[in-house]
């Protein structure tokens, strides 16, 4: 049985962290080409 997620959410802790942006950039890429 296979569940289609139509959300998901990403934790940061705030602040400037490097590489985070690209980090949230590939989680949502990731996602997009699994739709």
């Amino acid at each position: 049985m296979l569940n289609n997620i139509k959300k998901i959410g990403v934790l940061t802790s705030g602040g400037d962290s490097p590489g985070m942006n690209a980090a949230i950039r590939s989680v949502v890429r990731t996602c997009a080409y699994h739709n």
